[in-house]
């Protein structure tokens, strides 16, 4: 599983409450009051933005305690949250590849339907009606997580990949990985502006 990232947005918030309480607040109160996660403040902390100090009282428990810094010339800045790349969800990555299995097997056992509307169905068992699956379908063909999916399993299924070679993450990894490959399933890379 890919570790979780802070983002910027979140780092602002967690500086605009610390702003707010006057500076310090134990990372227990940050979890229950703000809805900010520990891992968030740890992160913020590692980047150089906060600093967490331990305070061990005589009885009790010790708390964690997050407190402003003052300078942080070198701490560096989180991606904004639109640049952090999403992993494909489980639900595209069942449906590309029940969809990449009934077109490999030439069709349905159900008749009058096509193969990619019974991998739908497969997938999403709560859709009832065909047509409804078929426009799902179609629509859910078009998402890039959909397509560089299956064009992964596409891959294996040529044998331009080992069967055990485990599917990256994130689409942009897919494509990025079936072109060090030189996978004829590979999308063209694109030009970069400069």
């Amino acid at each position: 599983m890919r570790p979780l990232i802070l983002c910027r947005e979140r780092l602002e918030r967690i500086q605009r409450i610390l702003e707010r309480v006057g500076g310090s607040l134990t990372v227990r109160e940050f979890s229950r009051t703000y809805s900010v996660r520990e891992w968030e403040v740890e992160q913020a902390a590692a980047l150089g933005w906060v600093k967490i100090e331990t305070h061990k009282p005589r009885t009790g428990r010790p708390s964690r305690i997050a407190r402003t810094v003052s300078e942080c010339p070198a701490a560096k800045l989180p991606p904004w949250r639109c640049q952090i790349e999403k992993p494909i969800s489980i639900r595209h990555a069942n449906f590309a590849f029940h969809s990449v299995c009934y077109c490999v097997k030439g069709g349905s056992a159900w008749v009058g339907m096509l193969p990619l509307t019974v991998a739908y169905r497969r997938a999403f068992p709560a859709a009832r009606k065909r047509r409804a699956a078929t426009a799902s379908m179609s629509r859910l063909m078009r998402h890039p997580d959909v397509k560089a999916a299956r064009a992964w399993l596409h891959a294996k299924v040529r044998l331009e990949l080992h069967w055990s070679a485990p599917m990256p993450e994130s689409a942009k990894e897919i494509w990025q990985r079936l072109r060090e490959l030189k996978s004829s399933q590979a999308a063209p890379a694109l030009p970069t502006v400069q």
